[in-house]
């Protein structure tokens, strides 16, 4: 067996993105900018104050005046042309657009006002408590890289800066096939078709959920029927060695090429990665938590490159964990834990049939292929998952 790492370089390099399109601001939520975004226009668009107080020429503070008589009031969206002169002070709201000759913002707090007087306890300096033109993003300079995912925050800078439509990757199109006569009869919920075609959809794909029952010829056309209809295809159990495990010998008649059949990691051994037609075909093992541990370290990574996110890992940090892992080295181990208050992570089971650990899990623990056992307190590598 390869090693993870070769593992996931071969399923990577044999992705590619998706074409692109164009789309208005709101649809690309969720989807890989194609290109390098180009401010039209800058942000701010004009110098604003950063604060609520007292718009001043600086240099007047710095000569020592500190009394200054207030002649406007500016509220934030009103331009005011006429500008700040000797001795005289402008009342300024957050955002509100500094008048001419004004070049610094005294806070509100440190003012007295006695009717239109203002006396000021505190000088500033110039450019003090002011935002400039353009601070935040320069005109015709990049407001957001190619390949980056457009989340609302995003789509927020795209709206100031006046983009209106953007070009973005299309979605991929990936059909979930889960196999076993027992989720075709009914006889056992396909808890991990849904929590896959979930994983689909929060990592920008658009899912399309199928099952198949134990016999080769039915789960070679079931794949082939799901090549035809999308951008990739992931399989649920049936990837390993037993007799009942169909989905290599399925691929093998489509003449898929098969790159990678099982893996070094616990739980997740099983999963196999091929290209058929072009197009990936992910084979996930069956167990519930083997499962959803081979979608985060092969599947998800690879639809995300597949919609063009230039970045397709989960964060990862290094957390103490809270209590002791027991284990042999040989090959990586994969464990769901909750992140505790205080900073620690905390293992949720281990077994690879759970479905309860999965579901409570805001992070993914990886210990290395050489660890043996942990200690309480040990820091360890964790990929922080977000979402439900």
């Amino acid at each position: 067996m390869i090693s993870i790492h070769e593992a996931l370089d071969a399923v990577l390099a044999a992705v590619r993105p998706l074409q692109s399109e164009e789309v208005l601001l709101l649809q690309a939520l969720g989807r890989a900018a194609a290109e390098r975004i180009v401010s039209p226009e800058q942000v701010p668009t004009f110098a604003n104050s950063a604060m609520d107080g007292f718009a001043v020429a600086g240099a007047e503070l710095d000569a020592g005046r500190r009394e200054f008589r207030v002649v406007v009031d500016i509220p934030a969206g009103r331009y005011v042309a006429e500008p700040v002169a000797p001795g005289t002070a402008a009342r300024i709201m957050t955002g509100a657009p500094l008048p001419p000759g004004a070049d610094a913002v005294v806070r509100e707090e440190v003012v007295d006002l006695r009717g239109d007087v203002a006396s000021f306890r505190h000088p500033a300096r110039p450019g003090e408590n002011v935002r400039p033109a353009g601070e935040d993003v320069e005109q015709g300079g990049e407001a957001l890289p190619a390949g980056v995912r457009l989340g609302p925050r995003a789509l927020a800078l795209l709206a100031a800066v006046e983009v209106e439509e953007i070009r973005v990757r299309r979605r991929p199109r990936v059909v979930v096939i889960s196999t076993g006569d027992e989720i075709v009869r009914g006889r056992t919920p396909d808890s991990n078709g849904v929590a896959v075609a979930g994983l689909v959809a929060e990592a920008g794909g658009d899912p399309v959920r199928r099952a198949v029952g134990d016999r080769r010829e039915e789960v070679e056309r079931e794949i082939a029927r799901a090549l035809a209809s999308s951008d990739a295809v992931l399989t649920i159990g049936g990837a390993s060695v037993g007799e009942r495990d169909h989905v290599p010998a399925a691929l093998a008649a489509l003449g898929a090429d098969v790159r990678v059949h099982g893996v070094p990691m616990k739980p997740g051994k099983p999963f196999l990665f091929a290209v058929a037609g072009g197009k990936p075909v992910l084979g996930l093992p069956g167990s519930p938590s083997a499962c959803l541990v081979a979608f985060e370290v092969f599947a998800r990574p690879a639809l995300l490159r597949l919609a063009g996110v230039a970045r397709p890992y989960r964060p990862v940090v290094r957390l103490p964990v809270a209590e002791a892992v027991s284990g042999k080295p040989g090959r990586a181990r994969f464990l769901w834990a909750a992140l505790e208050p205080d900073g620690r992570v905390r293992p949720l089971g281990r077994d690879a049939a759970q479905v309860r650990g999965p579901a409570l899990a805001d992070a993914l623990v990886r210990l290395p292929e050489d660890a043996g056992d942990v200690a309480a307190g040990e820091e360890v590598e964790a990929w922080l998952l977000g979402g439900a």
